[in-house]
């Protein structure tokens, strides 16, 4: 019987032990969850001191490295030694999968894109930067930037962006102009369902046929779907497949020099429109991916050598509008991802009104978004 009342002393007493250790343990992680540890001197001297001892003991890389480098080195490490955590951080995870993602992105940006810019005469603007575009007032008053991208006065240099040529010789003879979707099944508040001619498609039918027959350009219209599979809706990995699309495109037509792709934005109750001639119109906005995160590091597995032509396009556009149609844009919207921007020099993404906006609406803006686009390309 003794050998027994041991093993039972023995087995109560490591309950114990084993219970007031997690009372412990549970006590100071709610206490560090409560900033505790952080917001007292002493206290937190001691974590500090803690969370090093324990990663020279079990990762003595990373203590290595601290020693010999300055303090956020260990971040900087851990991120390397630990993947998984650099992606948390940087969200910068190495894959070739552009589109994961994109599209949740996209649409939550959109809710925070500022959208009631004071519209401003181009003349009035140079006279007050005395000659001179300043970076902060571009990205104040052109832009807005989502919260997982960045972008500095080297990449955003208004006089180098304005100064680009972005001239076409037009020629009616070869494509120069190819319009894409890649989320083909946008539709607006009385599409018909079904009927292909009511959704953004129809919608990239109507430009090409203003800039085919108004201003004689010669236009490719590619009208494949990329955000369905086997009949369901799925825009994960839509801009993969476009992109392979229009990469076969381009080849078989090098003349191409201006590759739009054609969508419509998906704001929660905002119902975008302005006039257009004395006629309803819906608003636009350009899209421009910047490849970087929000922490200034380049998106390495996402490059694209054009970004400085694709913002110059895009401002060119976005100012030339301010002189003839003022109320027609919304800011430029910076965000992470490329969106298959590198695919031209001349890329844009537009996007036009939301799933509020009718389908006249979004075909007067076509008539608008031509207009400032002819004058762009031809130089006016």
């Amino acid at each position: 019987m003794r050998l027994l009342d041991r093993i039972v002393q023995f087995v109560l007493v490591c309950c114990i032990a084993a219970l007031a250790g997690y009372i412990i343990i549970r006590g100071i992680s709610i206490a560090d969850e409560n900033g505790l540890f952080r917001n007292t001197p002493l206290l937190s001297a001691v974590y500090n001191k803690m969370e090093k001892w324990t990663a020279g003991t079990y990762i003595p890389v990373l203590s290595y490295e601290e020693d010999q480098e300055e303090e956020n080195k260990w971040q900087e490490l851990s991120q390397n030694v630990f993947p998984v955590y650099g992606y948390a951080v940087r969200q910068t995870e190495n894959t070739t999968v552009e589109s994961s993602g994109e599209y949740e992105l996209i649409v939550r940006a959109q809710a925070q894109a500022e959208e009631n810019k004071q519209p401003r005469q181009m003349e009035e603007f140079l006279k007050e930067q005395s000659g001179t575009l300043d970076f902060q007032y571009l990205l104040n008053n052109y832009f807005s930037m989502d919260m997982t991208t960045t972008i500095d006065p080297e990449r955003l240099n208004g006089e180098k962006l304005l100064a680009m040529d972005m001239t076409i010789e037009k020629n009616s003879q070869v494509p120069q102009i190819l319009i894409y979707h890649t989320h083909s099944q946008e539709s607006f508040v009385d599409s018909v369902e079904g009927d292909e001619s009511t959704t953004i498609v129809g919608v990239g039918d109507y430009l090409t046929q203003i800039l085919s027959e108004k201003y004689g350009y010669n236009v490719i219209h590619e009208r494949g779907v990329f955000d369905l599979v086997d009949g369901v809706l799925d825009r994960n990995v839509a801009y993969d497949y476009s992109q392979a699309a229009v990469e076969a495109i381009l080849e078989e037509n090098p003349s191409i020099e201006v590759v739009i792709d054609l969508h419509r934005d998906g704001v929660d109750g905002v119902h975008f429109v302005t006039d257009y001639n004395g006629k309803p119109a819906a608003n636009l906005m350009f899209i421009a991916g910047m490849s970087r995160t929000a922490d200034g590091q380049d998106i390495e597995y996402l490059p694209n050598p054009y970004i400085e032509e694709n913002l110059s396009l895009a401002l060119q556009l976005q100012m030339k509008a301010e002189e003839t149609e003022p109320t027609l844009m919304r800011n430029i919207y910076l965000m992470a991802y490329r969106f298959n921007l590198h695919l031209r020099p001349k890329s844009l993404l537009l996007e036009a009104g939301t799933q509020l906006n009718t389908l006249e609406e979004e075909m007067n803006a076509m008539e608008a978004f031509a207009e400032i686009l002819d004058k762009v390309l031809s130089g006016e």
